[in-house]
């Protein structure tokens, strides 16, 4: 074999190296995003005022969109900065395990929205109950996130 065929396959070895690397990383990074959200969640059922409802179901988008995310909302902070992409973007490079949990992701994502758009709406008793369900909703992307 030449140099140029062993240097070929160094660089073809170091490319997959990399790679699944990278994949290992946005899945911890969407694990991580995933865990905040979930929490987040919880954190606003558990709440009576529709302030910190909002506040932490805010604390879900942000995590689950990201920075690039059309709902982001700036104001309300970003408790998953620094962990990745955003659950979305985190998942996509995730390799197989993102696909799993996607769906899921993308729904509680739109509970969450919801919940927000009641919180707005002064309507406490459904804010509660959409971070009820965002909640369980992302625990079943994290049980299939696998």
């Amino acid at each position: 074999m030449r140099l140029s065929g062993i240097v070929m396959m160094l660089a073809v070895a170091a490319l997959v190296l990399t790679s699944a690397a990278l994949g290992a990383d946005m899945t911890n990074a969407a694990r991580r995003e995933l865990d905040t959200a979930i929490t987040h969640a919880g954190l606003a059922a558990g709440y009576n005022a529709t302030a910190e409802i909002e506040l932490h179901l805010h604390h879900v988008v942000n995590c689950v969109e990201g920075k690039s995310g059309k709902n982001y909302f700036k104001a309300s902070g970003d408790v998953c900065e620094g962990m990745g992409n955003g659950l979305f973007a985190d998942l996509k490079d995730a390799g197989m395990a993102g696909p799993h949990a996607a769906p899921y992701a993308e729904i509680g994502n739109q509970v969450a929205l919801w919940g927000i758009a009641q919180g707005m709406a002064k309507d406490v008793g459904r804010a509660k109950a959409a971070a009820r369900m965002a909640k369980l909703i992302l625990e079943q992307a994290k049980v299939n996130f696998k």
